[in-house]
């Protein structure tokens, strides 16, 4: 007669197991060194050698920093500005290039996008290419791409037809970050490098 403590047993021995499979990899696993993202962001050119294809490590880690540049994007199109909180570590560096420059602390991101982005009916921002790498317990670094649509005051913000290139404005570049592992458990950006793929916006092209 099969009991039901016979059948918890080897659950609990199953369950015990899957802990351990999903558990952070052991520091000697992960990718040896992580790019060198600071001020200065990796040129366009030099990115492949960067970011080699390997084997993704920690899966929880990755998924999560994705999650939270998506949530970086669904922030900005909201503008739920206390939501950047949610992205950026307290004393984030973010080097957003010309014109809005190199910005120091949440508080600061919050306050300069916000007003730059004051100017427009709506956004609307795309992420693409994405590479994630956790380099070591706590630290790892990402590149993603985006395009950034900016719809211009009195273009139809909900339109589905297309628009008049006189109303849109197109952003076209990635994104270079660093991330901290939080006490919480959750992953911010410490250094953000914005990098235009072409000159600056583009009025309709």
């Amino acid at each position: 007669m099969v009991t039901t403590t016979s059948l918890l047993i080897p659950l609990l021995a199953l369950l015990s197991n899957l802990d351990a499979t999903i558990a952070s990899p052991p520091l000697s696993e992960y990718a040896p060194t992580c790019p060198q993202i600071s001020a200065d962001p990796i040129p366009v050119q030099q990115i492949p050698s960067h970011f080699p294809p390997r084997a993704v490590i920690d899966v929880s880690a990755t998924e999560t920093i994705k999650r939270t540049l998506a949530t970086y994007a669904l922030a900005v199109d909201g503008k739920d500005w206390a939501a950047l909180g949610a992205v950026f570590a307290a004393d984030a560096v973010a080097n957003y290039s010309a014109p809005l420059g190199v910005l120091t602390g949440l508080s600061a991101i919050r306050s300069t996008l916000s007003a730059s982005l004051a100017q427009f009916a709506g956004t609307q921002h795309s992420l693409g290419t994405q590479i994630v790498d956790v380099c070591a317990s706590g630290v790892a670094v990402s590149l993603t791409y985006y395009t950034a649509t900016h719809y211009l005051q009195g273009a139809a913000r909900n339109s589905t037809s297309i628009v008049n290139g006189g109303q849109v404005l197109y952003a076209h570049g990635q994104y270079q970050d660093t991330w901290s592992k939080q006490q919480d458990g959750s992953w911010k950006i410490v250094i953000r490098n914005l990098v235009y793929m072409v000159s600056g916006l583009e009025n309709g092209q």
